[in-house]
């Protein structure tokens, strides 16, 4: 029997691993920056997201550096590994697809998988359009906190 994909759920659930994994255990003035640097890193991901698709929302988060690269690719490796999570992907993936430092492997998977079919592809774009609005809201909380 299979079990219905409840998308607000995971969405809440990868966005709470996104602050987490980013924000992590820290005080004062560093988690502020921190917390900022991820809100707007993820304001940026979903504009692009939103305004330009899934693939170049890989191809964003591949091409940050410097100070925004942990934000980035912790925001990369968990929306990747959301896809494990998504039956109709699952088939498909395989280790090197799942490397978040892979940038080749991960952007080949994408091309020739997720976006080969259209209900994938709109399934993973609005998955992740909520996650990262889910995220944005949770470095938000996170600034409150203090």
């Amino acid at each position: 029997m299979d079990t219905i994909l409840n998308m607000d759920q995971l969405a809440a659930k990868f966005s709470q691993q996104i602050v987490s994994e980013t924000v992590k255990e820290k005080k004062g003035k560093e988690k502020e920056g921190i917390a900022n640097d991820l809100d707007n890193m993820v304001t940026k991901t979903l504009g692009v997201l939103q305004e330009q698709g899934v693939y170049a929302v890989m191809l964003f988060l591949f091409s940050r550096t410097s100070d925004k690269a942990n934000s980035a690719h912790v925001i990369r490796s968990k929306l990747i590994a959301m896809l494990t999570e998504l039956k109709d992907v699952r088939a498909f993936l395989d280790a090197a697809a799942l490397n978040p430092k892979d940038d080749k492997e991960v952007l080949k998977f994408y091309s020739d998988k997720v976006m080969d079919d259209l209900d994938t592809l709109f399934l993973v774009r609005d998955l992740y359009e909520q996650t990262l609005i889910y995220a944005r809201f949770g470095a938000k909380a996170a600034l409150k906190e203090e």
